[in-house]
């Protein structure tokens, strides 16, 4: 529901949106500017849920439905893998994949799951994705 856990509360899997969401307070990242100043602090992490931050010691961020064609989106994945130990995955269909996206995944140790999100998103409900 977009609400904050805390830490007792927080089931097995934690869906963390970095870019932010409408609900519940409207808030999110979307020009340059917006990334520069949570730039700034996530550097020391504050912008991070705790729930997040005690998660990631000992284990790695599963990227879905980002890509990372633009600068800005690579500094923040790079920021927010830091403190990480992985693995890391990502579901993208390679065959789009730019040559900076192509550097950043391999720098990173990010393994792609080569498919398209919607596959990926029905084969992780349980759902056949050629069904409509």
């Amino acid at each position: 529901s977009g609400t904050e856990l805390e830490a007792e509360q927080v089931a097995r899997t934690v869906l963390y949106a970095p870019h932010g969401s409408v609900r519940p307070a409207a808030n999110f990242l979307v020009a340059d500017s917006d990334y520069v100043e949570v730039l700034t602090e996530i550097d020391i992490q504050t912008p991070i849920p705790d729930a997040v931050k005690q998660r990631r010691v000992n284990r790695g961020f599963f990227f879905v439905g980002c890509r990372f064609n633009d600068q800005m989106l690579r500094t923040y994945a790079r920021q927010l893998m830091k403190r990480s130990t992985g693995p890391h995955f990502a579901v993208i269909d390679s065959a789009t994949l730019t040559r900076n996206e192509r550097r950043f995944l391999a720098e990173g140790a990010i393994t792609v799951i080569d498919m398209p999100i919607r596959n990926a998103a029905a084969r992780l409900v349980g759902v056949d994705a050629s069904q409509d």
